[in-house]
């Protein structure tokens, strides 16, 4: 490392890992440079860049002869004089490739996905001898009847239309002048992504943002760098992600659990937060989606998305869905304990061979949702009570006008939220709606149900047909 006096260009890098090294950052700045011989992070950084552009080395950290031809190559590429030092001029034109290349790669992928996709992913391993394998396509049955595009961007149509979802919301008068700042951010953060503004103004048209903590968060959100894996591993930009946090915050009906995961339990967890504590919702996001990738909860207890949710999956889900919902796996699942969970794999352990799709114990769940919430609240299954007992508790509940997740035996165990009751005229519960994390029903028979007209997953049931089939909640107390 050698002092340099020079500075190229105003020394501002564009690529997230780069920007984060400070040793990098003095380069870019011209207060250093790097050569061969250092040994460093730095250096695994820089040759994690070259190797991305094509170099032939190994990530090792030691600045070496691969090293130094790679760095020569960049400089010829550039015009630039062959020092095979890297000064402030080189890294910015490494800086510059990196950017352009990570911006086409992302643009074919999303052409891609317009262009169509298989509708299911194919089987890509044999299944293990002595019992069925996560491979086979009819292994979960949890969502199967999703059609997943395969392993992409996901096209983000809103389902039911934001009117639907947001029907009986009241306009309030202008924002707050201690707010306008914080909007502005968030403006300027999603840029021109149109339906993301068009929720932005649909949350502030209806009073959202006036008060509480959901505008500030958006705000530290839209300010806050992204982990980076986000991006050099999925091409998921950072107002891509904000984007889809505003609207699911503008329309909660968008929350899908995904093809062939059996993510049930997470999916209705990130719907009951976005429709009881929004503002909580996407300060969570913001924390697992930093470099850290974890965030502190209400309990004190860490949640932390694991590192194999970062890449797209065939599930189906937007990046917002897959990343969290991998996050309260993560913690909820039935040995959380000890392993970590696996989301290409949908696992934490042998649990989704022993139940098949419902990863999440009605226990788990309860404990992470109360971590999450706050407040105190129950498990309550047929293992203990007579189903009539477990229905009534959580006709109870619901009737406090908050939405209840439910376990029913929906062709195996699954999980639901109860939205409402409707009573009869003798004012006794008469039928339940319910709402699916599939974010599509069209009803069925096991159990009996019908489609709402709205759709997005609400099913109306028969209550005497809950009772039937109604197998665990979680209750307030």
């Amino acid at each position: 490392m050698n002092e340099n006096e020079s500075n190229a260009g105003d020394g501002t890098l564009v690529s997230p890992e780069l920007a984060e090294d400070a040793m990098l950052v003095a380069v870019a700045a011209g207060q250093a440079t790097l050569e061969r011989g250092v040994k460093s992070g730095t250096v695994v950084l820089l040759q994690k860049a070259l190797v991305e552009l094509g170099a032939s080395l190994t990530p090792d950290g030691s600045f070496g002869p691969k090293t130094h031809t790679a760095i020569v190559a960049e400089q010829a590429a550039a015009g630039l004089p062959q020092t095979g030092v890297l000064d402030a001029a080189t890294l910015a034109a490494i800086d510059r490739r990196l950017a352009t290349r990570r911006k086409g790669r992302l643009h074919d992928a999303m052409a891609a996905a317009v262009g169509g996709a298989p509708a299911r992913p194919a089987a890509s391993a044999p299944a293990v001898a002595g019992g069925p394998s996560r491979q086979d396509q009819g292994y979960f049955d949890d969502a199967a009847e999703l059609r997943g595009p395969g392993a992409g961007p996901v096209a983000d149509p809103d389902a039911p239309p934001p009117a639907q979802a947001q029907a009986g919301t009241k306009a309030k008068g202008p924002l707050p002048s201690d707010r306008v700042g914080s909007l502005d951010a968030v403006r300027r953060a999603i840029g021109d992504d149109a339906p993301a503004n068009a929720a932005l103004e649909r949350l502030l048209a209806a009073g959202r943002l006036h008060e509480g903590a959901l505008l500030p968060n958006l705000a530290t959100f839209a300010q806050t760098p992204r982990n980076p894996a986000l991006l050099l591993e999925a091409g998921i930009e950072p107002e891509l992600l904000l984007g889809q946090v505003i609207r699911h915050v503008d329309n909660p009906l968008r929350v899908q659990q995904g093809l062939g995961h059996g993510t049930c339990g997470a999916g209705v967890m990130e719907y009951v937060l976005l429709r009881r504590d929004p503002a909580e919702l996407v300060r969570l996001v913001d924390g697992i989606t930093r470099e850290a990738r974890a965030v502190t909860l209400r309990s004190g207890k860490k949640l932390e998305m694991p590192r194999s949710a970062i890449a797209r999956d065939a599930s189906g889900r937007v990046d917002l869905d897959r990343l969290f919902q991998s996050a309260i796996m993560n913690h909820a699942s039935a040995m959380s304990w000890l392993f970590d969970y696996d989301n290409p794999e949908d696992n934490d352990t042998f649990w989704a061979a022993v139940r098949g799709n419902s990863q999440m114990a009605v226990y788990g769940f309860t404990s992470l949702y109360q971590a999450i919430l706050g407040g105190t609240y129950s498990s309550v299954s047929t293992l203990s009570r007579p189903k009539d007992e477990v229905a009534a508790l959580v006709a109870t509940s619901a009737a406090r006008g908050v939405p209840v997740p439910v376990i029913l035996e929906f062709r195996t165990y699954h999980w639901l939220s109860v939205e409402w009751l409707e009573a009869g005229k003798d004012g006794k519960p008469a039928s339940i709606v319910l709402r699916n994390p599939w974010g599509k029903d069209e009803g069925g028979d096991k159990p009996p149900r019908v489609a709402m007209p709205e759709g997005g997953g609400r099913v109306r049931m028969k209550f005497a047909d809950f009772v039937e089939n109604v197998f665990g909640a979680t209750v307030r107390g």
